[in-house]
């Protein structure tokens, strides 16, 4: 899943910005994971300061902030940021949280920065940038509920 790649990319990249450092494979693994996303040639955008260039793909996602808590599309995605569609309005420099959740129980989470917004329909499609380092989860359940007394409680008070 390419969320997991940019979760790895971005917690690398975190670890540099807090003064970590890296050994040498993880040196390695972000130059890898960087030439991946190397813009093209014919990439007009890079030619405008884009250092990556992003992937066109396919996630739900929730996109979550102040007053914020929608489902939204992920259109592109990439090192450095996405682009949504389906969202609602995030003015620039907002600060919001994407939420991925993937098909194993984990569930990414990424902050962003809003940098442009266009009308799209009834929603908006926004420009994201990456900011700090992401979180993953892993979902787990450790056994199967059985009814007990405090569920017959509830169940007769209700």
């Amino acid at each position: 899943m390419l969320a997991e790649v940019i979760y790895q990319y971005r917690s690398l990249i975190g670890k540099c910005e807090l003064g970590l450092g890296l050994d040498w494979d993880e040196i390695e693994q972000v130059g890898m994971i960087e030439a991946a996303f190397e813009p093209l040639p014919d990439d007009r955008r890079s030619t405008l300061g884009r250092r990556f260039r992003r992937e066109k793909v396919k996630l739900s996602a929730r996109l979550r902030g102040d007053r914020i808590n929608d489902q939204i599309d992920i259109i592109e995605l990439g090192l450095g940021g996405l682009v949504v569609r389906n969202a609602p309005y995030v003015s620039r420099g907002e600060q919001v949280e994407i939420v991925v959740d993937g098909d194993d129980g984990t569930s990414y989470r990424f902050r962003a920065r809003g940098v442009w917004l266009r009308d799209d329909g009834d929603d908006y499609r926004v420009g994201l940038a990456l900011v700090g380092m992401p979180v993953r989860l892993h979902k787990v359940s450790l056994s199967h509920h059985e009814v007990d007394v405090v569920d017959k409680i509830v169940a007769a008070a209700a």
